[in-house]
């Protein structure tokens, strides 16, 4: 049976329909629509950038791209130390001049060199900042009424493992073996204690907005010595940053023999840091609070020299 003319054509308008551009046009947005209403997983959310990033010592650039100080407690000038490490490749000299005055010895580091050295240490794909520290004194002490002797001090050997950083929290953690020796003839002299002492402490500092606390435990043990026992330490202080170069510290620091009646003294110190660049000018002045030998008295000025031998 043959189909009319007009029902013969509808195949081909629908045809031509389908084929036009404005319908295709509009058919391509429907389908961009529909699949923007399909539900896609959410892209990972960007971690926030960490509060207390790891720094430079000295001088460094803060989270504002501001040059500021460091006011974490450390030694130089302090008693306490941190447990921060210089940067991979970056010398840290140290040059000061420090008192120790007590009624039955006076003892004074004319020039006492701290020199330190950066480094990273890998192990089983881990990463270890490393420092290691070598550091004499070029010195002079005095006896009771005697003149005074003069020659080089006690020196010490160390290295500073830094094994823990939370650069979210502002926590740290090292430990610092170290080894102190007597070099010829300075023993007799009064410069510094007979044979070796092996020192172990841990060190601890937290940052916050406010200031920045350090904590230290220390054991001591002589080496060569008959005359000495093994003591501890226990340091505790607080430094702030009231300029961008200008910070304040101070530590509460106090050793003991094992059975606490011995070698027992408890001190306080302050000290100032001033950074210009990578000169940084720090002073300290102390007191001991207790103390078996009678009162002793601190006294320490100096310098922080920082060599980058990346630049």
């Amino acid at each position: 049976m043959r189909r009319p003319a007009a029902r013969r054509g509808i195949p081909l308008v629908v045809a031509l329909l389908l084929l036009h551009p404005s319908f295709m046009w509009r058919a391509g947005a429907q389908t961009s629509q529909n699949a923007k209403q399909v539900p896609t997983a959410e892209a990972p959310k960007k971690q926030a950038p960490p509060l207390f990033p790891r720094h430079r010592r000295g001088i460094y650039l803060n989270n504002d791209k501001i040059e500021v100080i460091d006011a974490t407690p450390q030694s130089p000038p302090l008693d306490i130390d941190d447990p921060s490490v210089p940067d991979k490749g970056e010398f840290e000299i140290n040059l000061l001049t420090a008192a120790d005055f007590s009624a039955d010895l006076r003892k004074v580091d004319m020039l006492r060199v701290d020199a330190n050295y950066g480094m990273v240490l890998k192990s089983f794909g881990h990463e270890l900042p490393t420092q290691v520290k070598f550091e004499i004194p070029v010195a002079a002490a005095r006896a009771g009424g005697n003149p005074y002797e003069i020659g080089m001090g006690g020196g010490i050997f160390g290295l500073k493992f830094n094994f823990y950083n939370d650069e979210h929290r502002g926590l740290r953690l090292s430990i610092y073996p170290q080894l102190e020796f007597a070099t010829p003839g300075s023993a007799e002299k009064d410069l510094t204690e007979k044979g070796q002492t092996m020192i172990v402490p841990l060190l601890l500092s937290k940052e916050s907005k406010l200031m920045t606390l350090a904590a230290n435990a220390a054991i001591e043990k002589p080496v060569h010595d008959a005359g000495r026992e093994a003591s501890g330490e226990l340091s505790v202080g607080a430094g702030r940053a009231f300029f961008r170069k200008l910070a304040v510290m101070g530590d509460l620091h106090g050793e003991s023999a094992f059975d606490f009646k011995r070698d027992r003294r408890l001190s306080i110190d302050g000290g100032v840091i001033y950074g210009v660049r990578k000169a940084i000018w720090y002073a300290r002045l102390g007191h001991t609070l207790l103390s078996d030998e009678g009162p002793h008295t601190f006294f320490a000025v100096g310098m922080k020299f920082l060599i980058d031998t990346n630049d």
